[in-house]
């Protein structure tokens, strides 16, 4: 069955408007206006294209890994940051944390992606299948390539002017772009388009736990926030004054114990982690809950020994003030540390910089 173009865009946006409710499921912690991101998707997908096509018009790549680097990346990601500069004023008053930076390069990658992929379905033989395929791999592959152009704009835009960070993203962008379809033109390269592919989409992510890591619209760790489940009354040990006579609440996800003689907090283990993805989420908690298990039965998290870890009874016993203290402090250590590494001080220099 043959589609129309028009047949073909209606497919495409409407693949391309689920692809959008993904990309903002990301926003975990202060979600963006979807009608904001469709129109910046929709937009920043027309002006994008049309920047590129100009610049074909000058700049004629051939089909090998050298062009697709020099030629192809560099003119589609420089068409989709054109894109976030020309159309920022729709998004200028919701742009307001570090991870909307990537949350909107992303929707402007995913306008040009949904353009690109009808125009090629278009011409093929078999239009749908080509559509999946493409959706599958050149889609998360554009806002893959352009996380890294989100990060600089938003500190350039928001903290300072960051023109060195910019170019660094540009660049990185440009070469993970030029990269993957260097790997799909050379015939002796395509076996490993798949692992190339794959550890995009892994640098992405772990991009993404670094913004994460650094916003500020966090919700703040408060007792008023705690919410008195019915039914509260428990009878949960509390290695502080080692009484048994607890209420249970709940903040966020994670469900709370708290006691009622010392009012010390008591959680087990899975949502003691929920908190940890939450408020540290650089931090490897597969390996951090190794670590406890191997040092002793009660590990003390902080000097003062007011933050315990039962690991026979997998439970956290900690003091209100002091556990919220070490959620934040310890954020900042998992930052430092990552940025002493290769990667980290590579992505330092996109901008977080100006943000410790």
């Amino acid at each position: 069955m043959t589609f129309t173009i028009a047949q073909l865009a209606v497919i495409s946006y409407l693949v391309g408007f689920g692809f959008l409710l993904l990309i903002r499921s990301y926003d975990i912690y202060d979600r963006e206006p979807l009608w904001k991101m469709i129109l910046l998707s929709f937009f920043g997908g027309i002006v994008s294209v049309i920047a590129t096509s100009v610049l074909y018009a000058f700049i004629h790549p051939e089909f090998n890994l050298t062009d697709a680097i020099l030629k192809v990346g560099t003119v589609e990601e420089f068409s989709k940051l054109f894109a976030l500069f020309v159309l920022y004023r729709i998004i200028r008053k919701e742009f307001d944390e570090i991870v909307d930076g990537i949350i909107y390069v992303a929707a402007v990658s995913l306008g040009f992606s949904v353009i690109e992929n009808i125009f090629y379905a278009q011409h093929a033989d078999f239009q749908l299948s080509l559509l999946f395929k493409r959706f599958i791999f050149a889609t998360v592959g554009h806002i893959s390539f352009s996380v890294y152009m989100g990060i600089a704009f938003y500190v350039h835009k928001k903290i300072r002017k960051n023109y060195s960070g910019l170019f660094l993203s540009f660049v990185l962008a440009t070469l993970a772009h030029g990269l993957y379809d260097g790997f799909l033109f050379n015939r002796d390269l395509t076996a490993f388009f798949i692992p190339l592919y794959i550890f995009l989409i892994y640098l992405q992510f772990r991009l993404l736990k670094v913004a994460y890591a650094y916003s500020k619209m966090k919700d703040v760790f408060k007792y008023v926030d705690f919410k008195i489940l019915q039914n509260s009354v428990s009878n949960v040990h509390c290695c502080n004054c080692h009484e048994n006579d607890t209420r249970q609440t709940k903040f966020k996800k994670a469900k709370i114990s708290i006691c009622n003689n010392c009012e010390h907090l008591i959680i087990s283990k899975k949502d003691f982690s929920r908190l940890l993805k939450y408020y540290r989420p650089k931090l490897k908690r597969k390996t951090f809950f190794k670590i406890l298990d191997m040092t002793g039965d009660m590990v003390a998290l902080n000097d003062d020994n007011t933050i315990l870890y039962d690991t026979g009874k997998e439970r956290l016993n900690a003091g209100f003030a002091d556990f919220k203290g070490w959620l934040y402090d310890e954020n900042k250590k998992d930052l430092k540390k990552y940025h002493q590494t290769l990667e980290g001080r590579i992505f330092y220099q996109l901008g977080f910089k100006y943000l410790a």
